[in-house]
């Protein structure tokens, strides 16, 4: 329904009609026409990356979901042998595959990260450059100096901070890796196209088109969640949303006004499409309370926690059978077999679950070939 304040129209929906916007502009029921690991890319905007490859890496994952039949070497063949490349890794949400043609609209970052301190001086960016330049795309220990030690897990040493904030800085970029998941550090101006290696934006400008993006693959989402998916304050998203094309919304339930893609409004009729686990960090779930908000679905990482206080396993991967989080498994793969761990279904879950579950543990078996 839609009512009317003052000369501002206003979109009411309700649970359920909120989740059929934002599981069908997820990517969802039904899937994306002529799906492409770079048409979901397109959609989504954002495809986070995760060193965790218990299962898959979690950019996979979230592809796959998305390609019934796709396999994981398949989609990371399609992005690695595209020319140009379609492509770069960058810190959007959080460290993320983004669209190459993105690249003008994250100036905004890259102008932020120069001005920070952390900032490499003038002389290890002119060594760190000159190396790439001479010698091709490398690793970040390729760019160590002789005897420094390598971080190890979360530590940066000098090499590892300057490289981190080169890329967020545009000096660098990475648009492959190489087969053991080192990042391939390159000169931008190698990959990009003239009319895209610019800094020529506003911020404004960068931020508008961005939220534009982002509220495209959400559908329908609060100041505070289009505000995550950029990692951008929620005042200066606020600021901003009146001068995108979004509109105002309100869903039953939220306690918060929330703002709708008008694309996203009239999503197609959903298929029967079969269930499918979600990674940890899919695009549909990654917010935890806007996961809760929309599904009633309450969602946590456990992999960092002892295993004696997890309540649900390691790695869990939520359920998807079209526009509910009916169950959620804890899945491992070995060579080319995945393993259910541990289950358990949400209490409003049919009464075929276990029979949804399997059926989506094949799919994810046929990906993992």
């Amino acid at each position: 329904m839609t009512a009317t304040r003052g000369t501002e129209a206003v979109t009411g929906l309700s649970l359920p009609e909120a989740r059929r916007v934002a599981v069908a502009a997820a990517g969802f029921n039904p899937p994306l026409p002529k799906a492409t690991p770079a048409a979901v890319l397109d959609r989504l905007r954002i495809v986070q990356l995760d060193s965790i490859n218990v299962l898959a890496r979690a950019h996979q994952l979230t592809l796959a979901a998305r390609l019934p039949h796709a396999t994981f070497a398949g989609i990371d063949a399609a992005l690695d042998q595209a020319s140009p490349p379609h492509a770069f890794e960058y810190p959007a949400h959080a460290h993320a595959l983004v669209p190459l043609g993105d690249w003008p609209l994250w100036a905004f970052r890259r102008r932020a990260s120069r001005a920070r301190p952390e900032y490499p001086p003038p002389a290890e960016r002119d060594r760190i450059l000159h190396l790439v330049r001479s010698r091709g795309p490398l690793t970040h220990r390729d760019l160590r100096p002789e005897g420094e030690q390598p971080s190890t897990g979360w530590s940066w040493g000098p090499v590892k901070r300057a490289v981190e904030f080169m890329l967020w800085a545009g000096d660098l970029i990475c648009v492959r890796r190489t087969p053991t998941w080192q990042r391939l550090l390159d000169l931008p101006e190698r990959h990009l196209a003239t009319a895209l290696h610019t800094d020529r934006l506003t911020d404004e400008e960068c931020l508008t088109a961005l939220l534009t993006h982002a509220a495209r693959a959400l559908g329908i989402a609060t100041t505070a969640d289009l505000a995550d998916y950029l990692r951008i304050s929620t005042r200066t998203t606020a600021a901003l949303l009146p001068h995108t094309p979004l509109l105002p919304a309100t869903v039953e339930g939220w306690t918060e006004p929330a703002w709708a893609h008008p694309d996203a409004l009239t999503p197609p009729a959903p298929a029967d499409d079969p269930p499918v686990f979600l990674g940890p960090f899919d695009n549909l779930i990654f917010n935890r309370p806007r996961t809760q908000r929309l599904f009633g679905f309450t969602h946590t990482l456990e992999a960092y926690k002892p295993a004696a206080k997890r309540e649900h396993g390691y790695y869990v991967c939520p359920l998807l059978h079209h526009d509910q989080l009916i169950a959620r498994a804890d899945l491992t793969r070995t060579t080319h077999a995945v393993t259910i761990t541990q289950t358990s279904t949400e209490t409003d879950a049919p009464g075929n679950a276990s029979v949804l579950i399997h059926e989506a543990l094949q799919h994810l078996t046929h990906a993992a070939q």
